[in-house]
C-alpha cells in the first residue's frame, strides 16, 4: 500500500452525538496527502453507523473491535497506520479545513513532534469560553521543553513521527490520563521538536468527561500514568520531569481535590527528589508554586452534635443524607451525651444544666475538632456539591454577614487559630454573675473576635485566605444558595438556639441583605435573575406570560 504522509487515528467510543462534526472536519480539508483511521471501539450506540456514512471516501479505513479503552484503540490506529506522520483526533472534537496542509508544510522541516495551538470549547458545563493551548516549542531548550510535557499532555495537540510513536505506545493497562504516561517519553527521545503557531484543533470539554467528573476512582490513573512515565523516560532529563511531575501533583491536588490524599502522598514516596531537585526549589523559594512539604489536610471526617436526647426531625434527615451523597467516603460521628463529658468546664456544665443544647455543641464542636480534626456542620446544614475542596486549608469558615460563620468550619487537628478559641471557653462561664446567660455571645462573634485578634481578617464579607492557611469563604459558598453556581453547602437556619427573633422570620433575612448590599458582584445579581426567571417560566403558563409582556408593552 502507498504510504502517505500523516495518518488520523480516531478512537470512537458511544459518540453518536459528535462524531459526524468530527468526521465531516477530517474528510474536507484542502490536501489528498493523508488518511483517516477510524477505530469503533466496542461501541453500543449509533457511532458505527454514522462513520460508515463515510466509508465511500477513500481517505477513510474503518476498524471495529472489542472495547479496550482509550490506549488500547489508539494503539490499534497506530499498528493500523501507514503514515510518515501520526496524528491522534479524539471523536468529540473537529479540526480546522487547513489542519492537514499547515501540518505538512511544517513537517517538510523534518520534525519528530510538533505542537499547534488549539482552542478550548466548554459544550455545556460553562459558558463557552475559549483559549489556547500554548507552548512554542521551537523557542525553548529541551530541558524546558520537558519541564513544559505535561502542561498540557494531550496526545492530539501534536504529531508524532511514526517510528517513534510505535516504538512508545499508550500503556496496554485501561487508565485515565494514558497522555501522561505517553507524551513526555516520546517528547525525552525525539530529537527536533517544533510548534505551529496556529489553532488547528477545537476541543470539546464536555459535561461528564474526565475533567467534569467527581468521585471516579479511574481518576487514580494519573498516579499511575506519572510514574509510568517517570520510569521510562530518556533519564538524561529525570529532573526537568521530576518538575513536571511535581507542578501537576500541586495542580491535581486542587484540580481534583477528592483523592488529594492519594495525591499528596504520591509527593512525600519522591519526597528526597523533590526536595533536592534545584527546578523545584527555586520556584517555591520564589513562591511561584506550594511547597508540598508543608502541606496539610484536613481528615475525612464530618462530625455532628446532638444533645438532649431529642428526635431527630425531617430536616436533618434531609441533610444527613445529602451528607452521605456528597462525602461518601468520609466518616460521620454523632457526638451527644454518651461520648461528650457535659460537666468537663463550667461553660458546657451550665450551658448543658440549662439545656441550651446549641450552647453545649458550641464549646464540644472546637474541642472535638481541636483533638480529631475534620468538618463541623450543624444538624440544619445541607451539602449541594462534593466537599472534598475543603479540606485543602489548615483552616477554613464561612461568613454569614461580616461575622464568620459557626453551621460550618473546618481543621487539621490542633490549628493554632481553633486553640485559641478552645482556650477562650475554658476561662469563661455560661452564666453571668446576675444570674443571665450568655445567649448573646453566639460562637460566630467569639469566633470573628478571635479571628480578628490573631490575623489580618477583614470583616467584609468576601472571601480571604489568612496566615497560617486559614480560608474564609464567602456566603454564596458555605452559607446561603446565592443562585450563581458557588454554593457547597447551605445552613437552613432551624435557629433552634434563639430565646427571641427579633421580629424577623430567619437570619437568613440578614444574611441575604448583606451580601447583596456589600459583598455580591454583577455576576451574583445575574445568577439569581436568571433562576427567578426560570421559575417564573415554570409556573406562569405561557399565554398569560404573553399577556404580561403586552400589557408591559414589551410584546
Amino acid at each position: 500500500m502507498k504510504k502517505v504522509k500523516l495518518s488520523i487515528v480516531v478512537p470512537v467510543y458511544n459518540v453518536e452525538k459528535y462524531i459526524d462534526e468530527c468526521l465531516k472536519s477530517l474528510v474536507n480539508q484542502t490536501v489528498n496527502d493523508y488518511e483517516i483511521i477510524v477505530v469503533n471501539d466496542g461501541s453500543t450506540d449509533n457511532s458505527l453507523s454514522i462513520c460508515e456514512n463515510y466509508k465511500d471516501d477513500k481517505k477513510i479505513k474503518i476498524f471495529t473491535k472489542e472495547n479496550g479503552g482509550l490506549s488500547s484503540a489508539r494503539n490499534y490506529g497506530i499498528d493500523k497506520a501507514k503514515g510518515e506522520y501520526i496524528a491522534f483526533v479524539d471523536s468529540d472534537d473537529w479540526v480546522v479545513p487547513n489542519y492537514v496542509e499547515t501540518i505538512i508544510m511544517k513537517l517538510e522541516e523534518q520534525y519528530d513532534v510538533i505542537s499547534f495551538n488549539v482552542i478550548n470549547i466548554n459544550d455545556g458545563w460553562k459558558d463557552g469560553t475559549i483559549r489556547y493551548i500554548y507552548n512554542d516549542f521551537d523557542k525553548m531548550s529541551k530541558s524546558d521543553i520537558i519541564k513544559e510535557s505535561l502542561n498540557p499532555s494531550f496526545a492530539w495537540a501534536r504529531v508524532y513521527k511514526s517510528d517513534i510513536i510505535k516504538k512508545y505506545k499508550f500503556p496496554k493497562e485501561n487508565y485515565w490520563y494514558e497522555d501522561m504516561a505517553t507524551v513526555p517519553i516520546i517528547l525525552s527521545y525525539a530529537n527536533k521538536i517544533g510548534h505551529i503557531d496556529e489553532a488547528l484543533y477545537y476541543y470539546r470539554q464536555r459535561k461528564g468527561s474526565i475533567t467534569s467528573s467527581n468521585m471516579n476512582p479511574k481518576s487514580l490513573g494519573f498516579i499511575t500514568a506519572l510514574e509510568n512515565s517517570l520510569s521510562k523516560i530518556n533519564q538524561k532529563y529525570r529532573e526537568c520531569f521530576l518538575y513536571a511531575m511535581y507542578r501537576s501533583i500541586v495542580t491535581f491536588i486542587y484540580f481534583k481535590p477528592e483523592y488529594s490524599f492519594e495525591y499528596l502522598e504520591l509527593y512525600h514516596k519522591y519526597k528526597e527528589e523533590f526536595d533536592n531537585n534545584c527546578y523545584i526549589q527555586s520556584d517555591i523559594k520564589e513562591g511561584k508554586i506550594e511547597n508540598l512539604a508543608t502541606k496539610e489536610l484536613i481528615p475525612k471526617k464530618i462530625h455532628y452534635f446532638w444533645f438532649g436526647h431529642g428526635k431527630k426531625g425531617e430536616l436533618f434527615q434531609k441533610c444527613y443524607q445529602s451528607w452521605k451523597e456528597y462525602a461518601p467516603d468520609f466518616e460521620i460521628i454523632e457526638w451527644n451525651e454518651s461520648n461528650c463529658d457535659v460537666n468537663e468546664c463550667d461553660y458546657v456544665k451550665e450551658a448543658y444544666e440549662n439545656k441550651k443544647w446549641a450552647f453545649v455543641a458550641d464549646y464540644f464542636r472546637i474541642k472535638i475538632l481541636k483533638e480529631h480534626g475534620g468538618i463541623y456542620v450543624d444538624t440544619d446544614v445541607e451539602f449541594k456539591k462534593h466537599i472534598h475542596c475543603l479540606l485543602l486549608n489548615k483552616v477554613f469558615f464561612a461568613f454569614e454577614t461580616n461575622n464568620v460563620n459557626a453551621a460550618i468550619f473546618g481543621c487539621v487537628p490542633n490549628a493554632n487559630i481553633i486553640n485559641e478559641v478552645y482556650n477562650s471557653y475554658l476561662n469563661d462561664k455560661f452564666i453571668n454573675e446576675d444570674g443571665d446567660f450568655k445567649t448573646f455571645i453566639t460562637i460566630p462573634i467569639r469566633l470573628s473576635k478571635i479571628l480578628k485578634k490573631n490575623t489580618e481578617i477583614k470583616l467584609d464579607g468576601h472571601e480571604q485566605l489568612l496566615k497560617d492557611d486559614i480560608k474564609i469563604y464567602s456566603a454564596d459558598v458555605l452559607t446561603v444558595d446565592m443562585y450563581n453556581n458557588r454554593n457547597i453547602a447551605e445552613h437552613h437556619y432551624e435557629a433552634t438556639w434563639w430565646d427571641a427573633k427579633y421580629g424577623i422570620q430567619s437570619y437568613k433575612y440578614n444574611v441575604l441583605q448583606y451580601y447583596f448590599g456589600n459583598v455580591a458582584d454583577f455576576d451574583d445579581y445575574h445568577g439569581i435573575m436568571y433562576h427567578l426567571k426560570c421559575i417564573f417560566r415554570k409556573i406562569i403558563p405561557l399565554s398569560i406570560r404573553k399577556g404580561l409582556k403586552k400589557i408591559l408593552g414589551r410584546g
